[in-house]
Order: C-alpha cells, then sequence, then structure tokens
C-alpha cells in the first residue's frame, strides 16, 4: 500500500524489508517524478543504481540507502553530472 503525505510517498511498514530491486524501482519511479518527467525512467534507474553501489560500498548500516541512492541520483541528475549519475569515471574511495 502506497500512500502520499506532504508531496512524498509513504510506504506500509510492512512492506519496508520489501527486494533491493523493488526499492531501486521504486527510488528510480521517484525520482522521475521529482524532476516533473523531464528524465526517462531508465536513465533515473541507472542513475539511482549506481549511487546505490557507490554507496553501498562504504554504508554501515543499508536500510536507508535506496532513498539516499535516489537523493544523489537526482542531485546528479539535476547537474546534468552524467558521468556520476551513470557511475562512469569514478575513483574507488575504499579505505
Amino acid at each position: 500500500m502506497t500512500d502520499r503525505l506532504d508531496d512524498h510517498e509513504g510506504r506500509d511498514p510492512g512492506t519496508l524489508h520489501a527486494e533491493l530491486g523493488a526499492q531501486l524501482d521504486q527510488a528510480a519511479k521517484e525520482v522521475v517524478r521529482r524532476m516533473a518527467d523531464g528524465v526517462s525512467y531508465e536513465v533515473a534507474h541507472q542513475a539511482v543504481a549506481a549511487a546505490y553501489q557507490r554507496l553501498a560500498g562504504h554504508a554501515q548500516v543499508h536500510n536507508f540507502l535506496p532513498i539516499l541512492a535516489a537523493r544523489s541520483a537526482q542531485n546528479a541528475l539535476e547537474r546534468g553530472d552524467l558521468h556520476r549519475a551513470s557511475g562512469h569515471g569514478l575513483p574507488d574511495q575504499k579505505s
């Protein structure tokens, strides 16, 4: 079940542990919605997946990574930073 609250989509707490693929799919749809359809779903999904991979390598807690990945992807797409949004040309920052 999905409801809207203050222009944000909220999910039923029982579904918060959904499969990662479904979470990234939802995150990409949210990026498209926030950007007023100024970006295709495919581009948004690629950007979200790249951001998730970048963040997951350093995260100790993974619960909110799809949300953070969506924000990171949206920021990169709004700046026109397609290399960062697609995950290309990023240095490995593992320590």
